[in-house]
């Protein structure tokens, strides 16, 4: 046997089982790996004002504590108490004061647009779900939901724990671990910075895009219900976090306060925030506003010359959060900007290479 089969043999025994011994940590250290080359220039920056890398390190994981986890949690703890005060006889209630709340609602709206029989279908649609609604299994869901909650951000709390850890190794070593895995790397090392760049861009433009898109829409809602006296850091923050959520995003939050402006007979009100979260939010601020954010941070802010289209990384997005779940939004982009960069490696070094052989 040759030495080389015997070191290729050798060593994929031994990743094997490294990959198993640390089984439980994989998803953290990839998910802190990703964190740390997107955000690489918040380290940079704060190593301007901070010359030593420790304390710039450590700087640097607490400021991505503070933006993400600290709202996150604070919105949680906040909707965990509120589920937790649900009863039968509260929940019966503003279901009956609701229903009749949106036959006065229909009469209202009777004066301003003639209701047809479409809108009486889905008056009766509303009716319908109200008279199958079961406020036993309601209350019984909501405890349900509180418990899944709770033990959600336990698995929260470790896992941000693991991944801060790793972020500050990352942060603290990184640039000795990506001068040495370029060395290993078996392909030229322009080429393998190439991959890194593209990488490393697409993630910093996700992960500052998504940082912008939340504190944008968030603070759009927020603005919007600080007008009717609700608390406009909590709803702002609620929001923010909400439109991360594929497919019903904000809903989760501006249905509930168009729900409760209702029961209260603001129906002003209520039109109004619901108007306002559909077309200003979700269709224009999500839908138009939000890939022009991504090219505005991809050219102008972090000046990267990734080869992406900024609706690429959107729907990549997009599609990491439906397949992997809350880090998919960092997860989806890396795969597809990976996928692509490789693509570019074949077309531009390999196949240039075949063809000369070829014609040899």
């Amino acid at each position: 046997m040759k030495p080389i089969h015997f070191f290729w043999i050798t060593f994929i025994f031994s990743l094997y089982w490294l990959l198993y011994l640390f089984s439980f940590l994989l998803m953290d250290i990839i998910i802190a790996l990703l964190i740390c080359v997107a955000t690489m220039s918040i380290k940079e920056g704060i190593e301007k004002y901070v010359k030593f890398n420790f304390l710039s390190s450590f700087l640097s994981v607490i400021l991505l504590l503070t933006l993400f986890v600290v709202p996150l949690f604070y919105g949680v703890n906040i909707f965990i108490k509120f589920i937790s005060s649900l009863t039968q006889t509260n929940i019966t209630e503003f279901l009956s004061v609701l229903k009749n709340q949106i036959y006065i609602l229909k009469d209202y709206l009777s004066t301003i647009y003639p209701i047809n029989a479409y809108t009486e279908d889905i008056i009766q649609s509303v009716d319908d779900f109200f008279n199958e609604i079961d406020i036993a299994s309601v209350v019984q869901t909501s405890l349900a939901m509180s418990t899944t909650i709770g033990k959600w951000s336990a698995t929260f709390i470790k896992d941000t724990a693991f991944i801060s850890t790793f972020v500050f190794i990352f942060y603290y070593y990184g640039r000795s671990m990506y001068r040495y895995t370029i060395k290993l790397l078996p392909i030229p090392q322009k080429e393998s910075e190439g991959i890194c760049a593209e990488v490393s861009g697409v993630l910093g433009v996700v992960v500052y895009s998504l940082i912008v898109s939340v504190i944008f829409q968030g603070t759009l809602f927020g603005v919007a219900v600080y007008f009717f006296d609700y608390n406009a850091v909590l709803f702002g923050i609620l929001y923010g976090l909400a439109s991360l959520v594929p497919v019903v995003g904000g809903t989760l939050v501006w249905i509930p306060v168009v729900s409760y402006e209702v029961y209260l007979g603001n129906y002003k009100v209520a039109i109004f925030i619901a108007l306002y979260s559909m077309i200003i939010i979700a269709t224009i601020a999500d839908n138009v506003i939000k890939p022009i954010i991504i090219g505005f941070i991809n050219r102008i802010v972090l000046k990267s010359n990734i080869k992406i289209n900024e609706l690429t990384i959107f729907f990549a997005i997009f599609a990491g959060l439906v397949t992997f779940g809350f880090w998919g939004m960092i997860l989806g982009p890396t795969i597809t900007a990976l996928f692509m960069a490789l693509v570019r490696l074949y077309e531009n070094y390999f196949l240039p290479q075949q063809k000369f052989e070829n014609s040899c």
